[in-house]
This record gives structure tokens, sequence and C-alpha cells, in this order.
């Protein structure tokens, strides 16, 4: 059947309408008409996939990687790098707007690179194939070459001799490389800073824009007394803000990133930052001096209402949000706005060809 697309939704699909069901269409762009086939129906929604396209957008170009459309890697591939970022910086506006009642406007930041920015991969294995899920499925696709990676992470692919396990997990520095078999330390080297991390850690794929967000942190960071980091990681963060900070207190729950993160104060010479290991929620209420500045880079899923009631009693005069998940991040600074107004957005493209972004939120006190 013919259609028509009216819009895109948060993923990237086209959204379009056939007998009053909603229907989300992979690999297609606003305004393009094609012939579709439904490939899967749900209670409330369809799925489908485009066999014709009629008339196509300015903005679509061909996709660089011969397993696109096939494995679920990337989502949006198939646009322009002008039109990926324009994407993102309109779906956080509108999720803000939709979901915390937010109109405001954003920018966003370009990676410098759109291909081989990823320092880490996730491989799966399965009857001696390595590669990535086949999307919406359990099957391994056989990946000779990912066009996201690290050209040493493509390397080391070729080099993977220990097949048992159901994962292998890959890291660079760009040079170094550490995986399941070789499960070392690197030093990753950001700006003027250097971190221990392992192949269990936590750390942004993208070097050049976690230069970038170090930098933003920096500027949105006055001289403070108090500033609590929660999901600390490695300690990227606290470090970053101990330049500016008396005392930092830093929570994370990964004991790797924990141990990691000690040995970093001593390897950028810090002498002002605590860890904690453990849940945020069960620390964070156990925290006997009150913040300052709250700066939280939580997981997709975001923050549990115990740390936001906790955060609420504690008042910082600032918190810096760092989110890879819009939708959560507009749920929680709802959850904030009685308390807090939202006086910067700003989006950096951490995830070139996915529709993925990492945004940067700094959210001022109301006396």
């Amino acid at each position: 059947m013919e259609v028509t697309i009216t819009k895109l939704n948060h993923e990237g699909k086209g959204i379009t309408k056939i007998d009053n069901k909603i229907t989300f269409i992979s690999n297609i762009l606003t305004k393009e008409v094609a012939d579709i086939e439904i490939t899967k129906e749900y209670k409330k929604f369809n799925l489908g996939k485009v066999t014709k396209y009629i008339s196509t957008s300015d903005s679509r170009v061909v996709p660089a990687c011969p397993y696109y459309g096939v494995c679920g890697g990337c989502n949006i591939m198939h646009m322009s790098y002008c039109a990926q970022l324009d994407f993102k910086k309109d779906k956080v506006k509108n999720i803000l707007e939709k979901y915390a009642g937010i109109v405001t406007d954003l920018e966003i930041v370009p990676s410098d690179k759109v291909l081989n920015y990823r320092n880490k991969v996730t491989l799966h294995i399965s009857n001696n194939k390595v590669g990535y899920m086949k999307e919406g499925t359990n099957e391994v696709i056989n990946i000779e070459k990912c066009l996201l990676l690290d050209n040493r992470l493509n390397e080391e692919i070729d080099n993977i001799s220990d097949k048992s396990s159901d994962s292998y997990v890959i890291r660079t520095n760009g040079s170094d490389v550490i995986s399941n078999e070789k499960n070392d330390y690197l030093i990753m080297n950001i700006n003027d800073y250097k971190f221990r991390i392992d192949i269990k850690s936590f750390f942004q794929v993208n070097s050049y824009i976690c230069g970038l967000l170090f930098k933003e942190l920096e500027s949105n960071l006055d001289t403070t007394n108090n500033v609590l980091d929660l999901y600390s990681g490695v300690g990227t963060l606290s470090i970053v803000s101990s330049k500016k900070a008396k005392k930092v207190l830093s929570i994370e729950v990964n004991k790797n990133s924990y141990m990691n993160a000690v040995a970093n104060l001593e390897l950028n010479g810090v002498n002002n930052v605590d860890f904690m290991c453990g849940k945020v929620e069960d620390l964070i209420d156990k925290i006997s001096v009150k913040p300052d500045v709250i700066i939280t880079d939580p997981p997709r899923s975001g923050m549990d209402k115990k740390t936001i009631n906790v955060i609420k009693e504690f008042l910082p005069n600032k918190i810096i949000y760092i989110s890879c998940e819009a939708m959560t991040l507009a749920r929680d600074i709802k959850l904030l706005s009685e308390h807090y107004t939202l006086n910067k957005v700003k989006c950096f493209d951490m995830f070139p060809n996915t529709y993925h972004v990492e945004t940067f939120c700094v959210l001022e006190r109301k006396f």
C-alpha cells in the first residue's frame, strides 16, 4: 500500500496511519512517499517496511554500511549528517515540551567523525558467528567490519580466538586494545586528564564528544564548596569538577568502575574527591553534608523516585543533568520542576548514525 510519512518518532522511524492504526516504518523520512508492507501487527500499532520508494527526500543518502537495514546497530544512516543533527535536536526539543512542559531553544554539537568514532564494542557470538544481532531477532549476523568502530577495534575482530562465550567486548584508546581475552586496563587521555579503565567499566564511547562534555561541565561550574556526583563511573566528572569544588563526593555501583575511579585520583593528582561504592538510591540519604551542586549522569532508566525526593530535600543551588535518554530526562526534570528552572539545554552527538543523543542540562534552583 502507498503511504506518505507525516513525521518521525524518537527512534527515527516514519509514522503513518493505516486503517486508523499508527504504523512505524524503518528507513524512511518525513514527506517521503513509498509502497510499504506490514511486517508485524500489534494491538495498538503496526510495524512496516518499504517495498518501493515513490518520492524521496533531499535529505536521503545511500548508507555506507553493507549491513544496514539488517543489523540493528544503526538506525538513521539513510539521513544526511545535517539531517541527523536536525532530527536529534528536534527530538529532544519535542520530548521536553511534551513530557516536561518546557519550551526551549537548544543547540547540538556535531561529532568530529561520523564513522570510526566508537572506542568500545560488544559483539555477540553464536554458531561460530561474531557480530551483531539481526534487528528484532536473536540471530547473530557475522560482521567483518563495522563502520562505526575505531579501526583498531575492527582489526581486533579478526583476531578473536575465544568463541565460547555469548559476547565479546573490545575497547581501545586508539593504539592499545583490551578485550575479554586481554582483561587488562587502558589509559584514556581526554583533554588534560588521564583515566584508567578496564573492560567492565563505563566510559563514553566517543572520545571527542567526551572531551567537549568535560569542557561544558567546567564552563558551567562556578567555584563552590560541595559537589555530589551521582552514577560517577570511573570518576571522570568528579575529577573534572574537583578543580572548582572544595570537596566532591561520588557514588558508583560498579565495583570495577569504583576501583578505577580511586586509581584515577592519583593518576590526576586529585585529593579532594571521595568515592562511595553502592547504589545511588541506597547511599544518597546517608550523606550528611548538603551539596551545593549535584551532577547526575544516570543510566537510560533515569533516576529513581527516592533519589529525586532526596535531591528535593537537599535543594542544591544547581543540578547538572547529563542524559543519553531524552524520555527519562524529561520525566525527571518534570519531577524537579517545582523547585528548579531549566536554564540550559545542549545536545552532543555522541552516537552518529543512531537515534541516540547525549543531552547536557543545567537546572537552577528557584528562590
